[in-house]
């Protein structure tokens, strides 16, 4: 068990604080504790980990919530070299660790905290221009906590819950792309997107747990399909009424509204790529016959919308 020491806890009081003064002067202190070039032992990050969590713990004020959700996650920008996915790592073991502590009327905002980080992950990965280590070490921790397939120290309510927002955050952070300047159509068509869902394919590949397969399929790769061909339908109302206004659309949580087909083309772009991944991790031998059946329907799905001349 992880005690905290006097000075972690007026940390975690200070980042929680009602004064936004405050709340900055102390989120600069553990910003500039993490930037530190030099790699912190696992543990370490750990013991940062519960002083924040217990920081966000004590904000009740919903724009404080909303805003400390923000800042804590982005902490991951700063850290350097392995530190990221220690950060990350460290994050979701916490919030697994502590979550059957957490009561009715503190869910939603941890929920909110989880979401961010799942923002700042792909955030993390897109400003190191995707670097290969990075990724795998990024979905290494997906897969072997927050999405593990069968650890039963790991809440269902995360599992289900990253499945809820993964694609959300990720168009999310392709908007952002799209909005800056430089040349963002490429920046966009870089995300290797079926790599970041392996760790969902590995769970229904896995997973002895019975009702989650069918949930994790509908939230991650029926809701990709949806929003291409919501996407692709508002376009061509679009060109087929020239009085129509254009919407750019926007990504807000738990919703969309009015997503344009540019902010989801790079999704409809990675649809080959994505089935032979699919195809690939149902092909290993740990893959369970419950799991492999699964993948093969997800995939069928996928050819009978998106046919192509490599599909099985």
């Amino acid at each position: 068990m992880i005690e905290l020491t006097d000075k972690e806890l007026a940390l975690g009081k200070r980042l929680a604080d009602v004064d936004k003064s405050v709340r900055d002067r102390a989120a600069a202190s553990i910003k500039l504790v993490l930037s530190q070039d030099e790699e912190f032992a696992y543990m370490e990050m750990l013991r940062h980990w519960k002083a924040l969590f217990y920081c966000f713990w004590l904000s009740d004020k919903p724009l404080v919530q909303q805003e400390l959700a923000w800042d804590l996650a982005s902490l991951i920008l700063a850290c350097k070299g392995r530190n990221s996915s220690s950060f990350v790592r460290a994050f979701w073991e916490t919030l697994c660790r502590e979550w059957f502590d957490v009561d009715k009327h503190r869910v939603d905002k941890y929920l909110l905290l989880a979401r961010r980080m799942v923002f700042f992950t792909f955030k993390s990965m897109q400003q190191s221009n995707w670097d290969g280590q990075l990724v795998d070490e990024y979905m290494s921790v997906y897969q072997e906590i927050a999405v593990n397939s069968s650890d039963p120290k790991i809440p269902n309510s995360i599992r289900t819950h990253v499945g809820d927002v993964y694609v959300d955050e990720l168009v999310r952070l392709a908007s952002e792309v799209l909005s800056a300047s430089g040349e963002p159509q490429a920046e966009v068509a870089a995300i290797p997107v079926a790599r970041l869902l392996e760790p969902f394919m590995r769970f229904i590949s896995t997973t002895p747990i019975r009702h989650l397969p069918a949930i994790i399929q509908e939230s991650v790769f029926e809701n990709i399909v949806v929003r291409i061909a919501e996407a692709e339908e508002r376009d061509m109302a679009q060109d087929s009424d020239g009085d129509m206004e254009m919407a750019g659309g926007d990504v807000r949580d738990n919703q969309i509204e009015n997503e344009s087909l540019q902010k989801v083309q790079f999704l409809a772009d990675s649809i080959p790529n994505i089935k032979k991944r699919l195809l690939a991790v149902g092909s290993e031998d740990e893959c369970r016959s419950g799991g492999r059946k699964r993948l093969h329907l997800i995939y069928q799905a996928l050819c009978d919308t998106f046919p192509d001349d490599a599909d099985i």
